[in-house]
């Protein structure tokens, strides 16, 4: 019967349009049952399809119906996302029913030129082809709907529509091309904007979903069509900008969509035609083709013109119509992202004088503006501001991409300059100036004030939390009403879906702790005589609910937890909804309030007619609420956007320069230190707003991590100048944030690239701090209470950080600060404590054999060794059986060097694969336990854990102690024992590290003497010979300034790690051209692994061999190396004598071995010559702490070697040679004029005479230096 009556149209309200009325209102109210399905596809599948066959008495009803039925399906697209149960249902019918695409692509499937034939045709009338014309732009809105919503879901297949869509065979014509045609429709600017948008989402789609498509995709258009395109195109972005703002900024998302999606497209539309053959490499050829585009690009740049023509009006636009000035500067930044397509175009717009001068002035323009407070603003206001904001990121992000875009050109001319020639060079001299103008502009904004006004405008968060807590209270208070209004049984015009949400969130209530206890007192105190206290209960929370939205707080109780409650509900994120605006049209998704959807669903439009007119105050207030957090959260994420902008083009900028070795390209240290100040103040400020609230926004959390890396951006740009006051600010501002960061609960994501940003600018703080604290300590007063701050600060940071290390994310990070911490701010009697209460330290060993981070290992083992420093500590460590975690660590990665690893000579072979893993987990490791033995003294503890732990390393690990006591083989000097060798000994500066480790624990071991015999028993000989083969390399090392070194380096350390190369660039730091500091810059001049072909290359060319820090270092870490083996082989004497004194004889049988004079000899030459050196060198100069250092440090070892000479001559009943005493009387005379006037060697030099009168008696008297 419906049937047969919808098919009546006789007057010009048939019964189609009331059934279908009569369907969106269900539609509208959320209802959902099989009744609504079957009017849904009775009006789709029947009257969509069926009614343009129906008979009409007058023509355009038929469009009325049409127009009607369009609207139904609308309203159903938009609803298939709030339906549960009915969603996937009609979108199945909406994507799979052909009959339905045909109804749609027979009113869409058109031509402009068709549409303008029906207005000189006898045969319609002008209503019937207005009907059409809206009938078409109804279905372009159709589908543009259904392309954004439904295309992200495809997952194996491509559903019928989609097909449909991209079909070249869809009749009349192809979808494209009918959408492309419609975009020249100047007669409807409806269809025009319709057509825009959808051809822009179709070439978007066409890019995500080409995988599915075999070859029925019609995306390419003939030349006329795309004439015809350009013309339109050209003309709407000349005439309608003004006219018809949505018509332009259509038109301009269209060619937007095509530069990141379809560069072949947006070629053809813009008339050059590109060469897709282009080489980066060849940047000849880059030139030439920038040229060629020039002058073709000249003949067909309408389009061009006209993107030159909104730049030219910058300024003005940003003012009046910052949404214009957005979308182009959206294209020219596509354009810019994709420039390998698009080099002719970029040509062109590089070319012009005022393009680069037109984007820097509008920046420089609003950059001293301050802005309105968004209270004052309406909410166009509000929206324009966020737009301006957004212009400012465009700009910034396209002078980003031409500097990093220039900088890979710069670096492709460098590759190939030296086989350029002389006219090429000058060229490429003039284009290189030429491409100087976006370093230009920012070296501008950096000598005015530009730079600084954008810094302290971008780091001031926008978002308020208080407006999103207040949007919430808002909320509640309505829905509070309306559960009171439900409790009387009136709905009002609420819809089915809005009063199931409230019903929902009413039932939990009453569920709630809260709300029986609430009716029991009621209930006791026969408040409304026992009825309706439900009601009672609503109101009371209702008015309690207004104070608190009111700044009253609501006092802690029952009603406080109902409060909560519904603050917390996801009441008001049901009404979320992604931002589709072209203002974020390039950004991640921003997510706002759907106040049309809440306005629709609580009926307010009606409110005035009912009995809930006195109620429409609550929910305009709710909605008012929301419209201003909504404002909010739009202008935040604008003004984020823009500061990551600005911190990429600084980063670039100032990467730019480092790699130049220029001071131009830098951020001057003034304008940085007065920023850092205001990003503090900004930061604390985002800070303070988070710690009432438990559950923040990610939008805030990002703009905090922004600010946190611009703070760190500038921290490391004036790393040398930073003054204490400035790292005490940052280190105060950043802990706040770790502070309030480590209690939310949000998402791990969120929080954790803000704590991490934190933490890196934390540790860099605190580096900065040591560099720039003075060499001899701080005298001024001022400088004394800063360093006290920052101490103060590290202490309240501690207890984060030990808490921070039970995560895995900050475990590494939290470990290296805390252990920067100890060693450099704190003493021990102010940490430990702090450290034995917070930190678990059970649970950071078992992160030891975590085998997913390997990496870690050796920050938890340097952290392992500050806390073994200390009594305290070392008890900690031994009580959490560290030492147990210890041996499962080397069982795990040293076990391969227990039996295969190890060669004939006892040594682990020279496989880096095998050694390289666990050098740095040995030492370390090793290092810690030298460090609990020294701690614990002479207590039982300690001799227990000597006890337990000499056999360990010097039997089941004593591979690994001979590995690293192994001496290379020294240089002949004879030339008939000069062979070819396969492969020459190599080391590195770490292995060297190993040693001096192994060394400290057999010293630390060695003076436990019982324990060590009683352990050793024989093993100990093999030690002292190896260490004595050692020592005898070393000693070889004697090489004086300006003797001839015409043998091979003795020893090859070339860089292996990054930190060593970066050594290598640095300027050496002991001058030194005696010994191993001669020595080692002939083994340091390469990292690869040397055969005696390379050994011979550097044998020649050693002359020009340069010492380096590096260099130095290696030869310092020799004579530490060297000290170690002459205390261990001292304590071994000092043990014999003591059991010669105990027994009464010396047993010459098991006295230790001992070095030979001449290895001593060689050993206290270099001591001498090193020294006297070092002290004529630096006479008048104040001496630095290095040099002091190892000035102390040779004449230790001299005072040693001494020591041991003396032993070796008592032992054996010898004098010292004739020769030898004349040399040494010689050399230490220089040694003690030298060493006159420098204080800090009076104490060594006063031993070393000491001992030198015994080794050689009356050589001081005769000298005169007694």
């Amino acid at each position: 019967m419906l049937l047969i009556d919808c098919e009546q149209n006789d007057n010009d309200h048939p019964l189609a349009i009331s059934v279908l009325d009569f369907t969106m209102q269900l539609v509208e109210t959320g209802l959902e049952d099989d009744s609504l399905l079957a009017l849904i596809v009775f009006s789709l599948q029947y009257v969509l399809v069926s009614h343009e066959y129906w008979k009409y008495k007058v023509k355009y009803v038929r469009w009325k119906i049409t127009l009607k039925v369009l609207e139904v399906m609308k309203k159903c697209i938009l609803s298939v996302a709030y339906y549960e149960r009915l969603g996937n249902i009609i979108q199945d019918m909406l994507l799979c029913d052909s009959s339905i695409h045909g109804t749609l692509f027979r009113i869409i499937c058109t031509t402009k030129q068709s549409l303008e034939n029906l207005y000189v045709s006898r045969l319609f009338e002008l209503m019937e082809i207005e009907g059409l014309q809206l009938a078409i732009g109804s279905v372009l809105d159709i589908l543009f709907i259904m392309l954004s919503k439904f295309s992200k879901d495809v997952s194996s297949s491509l559903s019928v529509f989609h097909q449909a869509v991209l079909s070249c065979t869809t009749k009349p014509v192809p979808v494209v091309d009918a959408v492309t045609s419609l975009i020249s429709y100047f007669r409807s600017p409806a269809i025009q904007v319709g057509a825009a948008r959808v051809l822009s989402v179709l070439l978007i789609m066409a890019d995500y979903l080409q995988q599915y498509l075999v070859g029925s995709a019609c995306l390419r258009l003939d030349d006329k069509q795309i004439t015809d395109l350009r013309h339109s195109i050209s003309y709407i972005l000349l005439k309608q900008s003004v006219c018809n703002e949505d018509l332009f900024v259509a038109t301009v998302n269209v060619l937007t969509s095509a530069a990141h999606y379809q560069p072949a497209f947006l070629v053809d539309v813009f008339g050059a035609k590109e060469s897709t053959d282009v080489q980066d490499s060849n940047v000849d050829s880059l030139k030439q083709t920038a040229k060629e585009a020039g002058s073709q690009g000249s003949k067909n740049s309408s389009l061009v013109d006209a993107l030159l023509h909104y730049v030219d009006r910058a300024n003005d636009l940003i003012n009046n119509n910052p949404r214009i000035l957005l979308n182009i500067l959206n294209l020219i930044k596509a354009l810019w992202q994709g420039a390998a397509q698009y080099t002719q175009i970029l040509s062109v717009l590089r070319s012009s004088e005022n393009f680069w001068k037109q984007l820097s002035n509008t920046i420089s323009l609003i950059a001293g503006i301050k802005d309105p407070p968004l209270e004052n603003l309406t909410q166009t206001g509000g929206l324009n501001l966020a737009y301006k904001y957004r212009c400012q990121s465009a700009i910034l992000e396209i002078i980003l991409y031409e500097m990093f875009l220039q900088k890979k050109l710069s670096h492709a001319e460098s590759l190939v300059k030296h086989t350029a020639e002389s006219k090429d060079r000058i060229e490429n001299a003039v284009n290189i100036e030429k491409s100087k103008a976006t370093k230009d502009i920012v070296s501008s904004w950096c000598e005015s004030s530009v730079l600084g006004n954008l810094i302290k405008s971008y780091s001031s968060c926008e978002y308020d939390n208080e407006k999103y807590f207040r949007a919430k209270v808002a909320a509640s208070l309505f829905t509070v009403h309306v559960m009171g209004r439900l409790a009387t049984n009136d709905s009002g015009t609420l819809s089915i879906s809005l009063l199931q949400k409230i019903l929902v969130i009413s039932k939990k209530l009453s569920c709630l702790p809260a709300f029986p206890e609430l009716l029991a007192q009621y209930s006791q105190r026969g408040y409304s005589e026992g009825k309706e206290l439900k009601t009672l209960i609503l109101s009371d929370l209702y008015y309690q609910l207004q104070g608190e939205f009111e700044g009253r707080k609501i006092a802690p109780g029952a009603f406080k937890e109902l409060h909560q409650y519904l603050v917390e509900s996801k009441f008001l994120q049901t009404y979320h909804h992604k931002y589709d605006d072209d203002l974020f049209a390039t950004s991640k998704d921003v997510f706002l309030f759907d106040l049309e959807r809440l306005r629709a669903d609580m009926g307010l439009d009606m409110w005035d007619c009912s009995e809930w007119k006195a109620s429409k105050t609550i929910a305009e207030t709710m909605l008012h609420c929301m419209r201003d957090a909504n404002s909010m959260i739009l202008l935040s994420s604008s003004k984020h956007s823009a500061l990551k902008a600005l911190i990429s083009v600084l980063t670039v900028y100032e990467d730019d320069s480092t790699e130049r070795k220029t001071i131009v390209g830098k951020i001057p240290d003034r304008l940085v230190l007065s920023c850092i100040d205001h990003i503090c103040q900004c930061f604390y400020a985002t800070v303070e707003s988070l710690a009432p609230i438990l559950d923040v926004s990610e939008d805030i959390l990002c703009f905090l991590a922004a600010q946190a890396e611009l703070l760190l951006h500038l921290m490391r740009s004036a790393h040398k100048s930073l003054s204490l006051h400035a790292c005490t600010l940052v280190l105060k501002t950043s802990g706040s944030g770790l502070k309030v960061l480590s209690d939310l609960r949000q998402s791990i994501t969120d929080v954790n690239t803000t704590m991490e940003l934190l933490l890196m600018l934390v540790l860099s703080t605190l580096e900065f701090t040591c560099l720039n604290s003075p060499l001899g300590g701080v005298t001024d007063m001022e400088s004394v209470e800063d360093l006290a701050k920052i101490s103060n600060a590290t202490i309240v940071l501690l207890p984060i950080f030990c808490n921070y290390i039970t995560t895995a994310e900050h475990c590494t990070l939290s470990l290296t600060i805390m252990d920067f911490i100890l060693r450099s701010f704190l003493t021990p009697d102010t940490w430990f404590p702090i450290i034995q209460t917070h930190l678990e330290l059970q649970h950071v060993i078992l992160k030891l054999h975590d085998k997913n981070s390997f990496a870690s290992i050796p920050i938890l083992l340097k952290f392992f060794l500050t806390l073994a420093r200390v009594k305290g500590g070392a008890v900690m460590l031994l009580n959490s059986g560290f030492l147990t975690s210890l041996r499962v660590l080397f069982s795990e990665y040293l076990d391969g060097g227990s039996s295969s690893s190890i060669n004939g000579e006892g040594s682990i072979s020279n496989s880096s694969d095998k050694i390289e893993k666990p050098q740095h987990i040995w030492g370390l490791g090793l290092a810690v336990v030298t460090a609990m033995i020294q701690s614990l003294g002479d207590s039982s503890t300690c001799t227990d854990i000597v006890d337990n732990v000499i056999p360990y390393f010097f039997s089941e690990k004593a591979y690994m102690i001979s590995y690293y006591l192994n001496a290379p083989d020294f240089p002949s000097d004879d030339p008939d024992k000069k062979r070819p060798r396969a492969q020459r000994t190599q080391t590195s500066l770490a292995a060297l590290e190993e040693t001096e480790h192994t060394l400290m624990l057999m010293c630390v071991l060695a003076k436990h003497w019982n324990s060590w015999v009683k352990a050793m028993k024989e093993m100990d000989s093999q030690l002292r010979e190896k260490s004595i083969h050692l020592l005898a390399f070393i000693s070889r090392g004697t090489q004086h300034h300006g003797e001839s070194a015409i043998r091979g380096a003795p020893l090859l350390c070339p860089p292996t790690l990054k930190e060593d190369f970066d050594l290598c660039k640095k300027a050496p730091f002991i001058k030194s051209k005696n010994g191993w500091f001669a020595l080692s810059p002939l083994g340091c001049v390469s990292k690869q692994k040397f055969t005696a072909v390379s050994t011979a290359l550097i044998t020649k060319d050693q002359a020009n061999t340069v010492p380096t820090y590096f260099s130095d270092a290696i030869a310092l870490q020799i004579y530490r190396i060297t000290f170690l083996i002459l205390k261990f082989l001292s304590l071994q004497a000092e043990g014999a004598t003591r059991r010669a004194e105990e027994v009464g004889f010396v047993d010459l049988a098991h006295f230790p071995e001992l070095p030979m004079p001449e290895i001593l000899h060689g050993l206290q030459d270099q001591a001498i010559a090193i020294v006297t050196e070092l002290c004529e060198a630096n006479k008048s100069d104040r001496v630095h702490s290095e040099i002091k250092g190892v000035c102390c440090l040779l004449l230790q070892i001299m005072e040693m070697a001494l020591h041991l000479e003396l032993c070796v001559l008592q032992i054996c009943g010898i004098r010292p040679v004739l020769g030898r005493v004349e040399d040494f009387s010689k050399d230490l005379k220089l040694l003690i004029r030298a060493t006159e006037g420098h204080a800090f060697l009076k104490a060594s030099m006063k031993s070393l005479k000491h001992i030198v009168s015994f080794v050689y008696p009356r050589l001081l008297q005769s000298e005169g230096f007694m």
